[in-house]
């Protein structure tokens, strides 16, 4: 009892006297689409985001985590940078754990509630809240088990319920942290668990996470998106597209996201070998069918899919599973129907936005041809 005592106490000395102060810029491939200033002490933060996809915003944040290093409150403020370069209220945000729940409120400049979320328990990271519930990144390393090989295990928030999350030490300076949701990213930390690299490539984020302690002004960061809202240039954002094919009377579509290259080698790298693939971003690929139809050798009738695939060096296989509305990297084998081989070949031109369209053979049969980087893959649809 003494000695557990001891440990339990040197656990909460070692966080009670844990602080932080750090710039992290956050990459996709050659593009910094993040930018996070934050301070930790006592179990506190404060940070400030800027966001660089779909325009130029800015979140700024307080957040308290618990000893364990989960959730207790978040409030957040958001702005969007306006057309005369000021920055112009959106939004605040509160993130309230109140004993068996998670509340989240999202208020209008005006002060109307706009929307009101509710998640059981609370978690180390949160979807569906604000960024500073979400990127809790530079905090982890404060409660990761000092141990090699031990894991402490803690929740994702999301709207389909909660996800185990784990924080497992992988080495004396390594953390691997992520969920079925995320995927699995790796954190670099130093002796004092401060994080100084994270390495999400083949996660659903696909980030890299640099870190500046020399550099720590929060004012870099307005002067930052005020330099890039000048230049006139923007970081390009993963969009929503849908092939359509009509095969006799039967309507084939296939919804999906539509991520960039950005300078990055995918196969084999941000698409791991040997794992399962949402084939696109953000939520999974989505079959939609009017009417049965045959997929390759295999019957599919009507109704809604979700598209996965599994790709290694010498094979690729197209997977249709129950679960159309499934989010990230969170793929259930127990719903899936079949797999089915793609025919695969390399292309000399690199393509750069990954693409996924049908081409017609005749009225009952076609080809889906799904293209991306130097690879494109197919598999026939036919109808009866």
């Amino acid at each position: 009892m003494k000695k557990i005592f001891i440990l339990l106490m040197s656990f909460i000395s070692f966080v009670t006297f844990a602080q932080d102060k750090a710039i992290a810029y956050y990459t996709l491939g050659k593009d910094t689409t993040i930018i996070q200033h934050f301070e930790f002490a006592d179990n506190k933060y404060k940070t400030v985001f800027i966001m660089f996809t779909g325009g130029i915003t800015k979140c700024e944040a307080t957040g308290t985590l618990d000893e364990k290093g989960d959730l207790l409150q978040v409030s957040s403020l958001n702005y969007r940078l306006g057309a005369n370069g000021n920055w112009e209220l959106t939004s605040r945000g509160e993130n309230n754990f109140n004993g068996d729940s998670s509340i989240y409120i999202a208020i209008n400049p005006q002060g109307t509630i706009v929307s009101r979320r509710s998640f059981s328990g609370n978690g180390i990271v949160a979807n569906g809240m604000d960024i500073a519930s979400f990127y809790t990144f530079p905090y982890m390393g404060f409660y990761a088990p000092k141990k090699i090989a031990d894991t402490n295990f803690h929740r994702q928030l999301s709207f389909n319920g909660f996800r185990k999350y784990m924080v497992a030490r992988e080495a004396k300076d390594k953390i691997r942290i992520g969920s079925n949701l995320m995927g699995y990213l790796v954190n670099t930390i130093d002796k004092k668990g401060r994080l100084q690299h994270i390495d999400g490539v083949g996660s659903s984020l696909n980030i890299i996470g640099k870190i500046d302690r020399e550099k720590t002004d929060v004012a870099l960061l307005d002067e930052y998106a005020r330099r890039k809202n000048a230049s006139g240039t923007q970081v390009v954002r993963t969009v929503r597209d849908t092939a359509v094919i009509m095969l006799g009377n039967t309507k084939i579509e296939v919804d999906y996201w539509r991520p960039h290259k950005r300078g990055r080698e995918i196969f084999g790298s941000v698409v791991p070998w040997d794992r399962i693939w949402r084939t696109g971003a953000n939520n999974a690929t989505q079959l939609r069918l009017s009417n049965d139809i045959t997929i390759g050798d295999k019957k599919l009738s009507k109704g809604i899919y979700g598209i996965w695939s599994f790709l290694t060096e010498a094979k690729w296989e197209l997977i249709i599973n129950k679960n159309a509305n499934a989010w990230g990297t969170d793929h259930d084998p127990a719903a899936d129907i079949f797999r089915i081989p793609y025919k695969v070949e390399k292309i000399n031109e690199p393509v750069e936005i990954l693409k996924i369209t049908f081409v017609k053979e005749n009225e009952r049969k076609a080809a889906m041809v799904i293209e991306w980087d130097i690879y494109k893959a197919v598999v026939a649809v036919a109808t009866e």
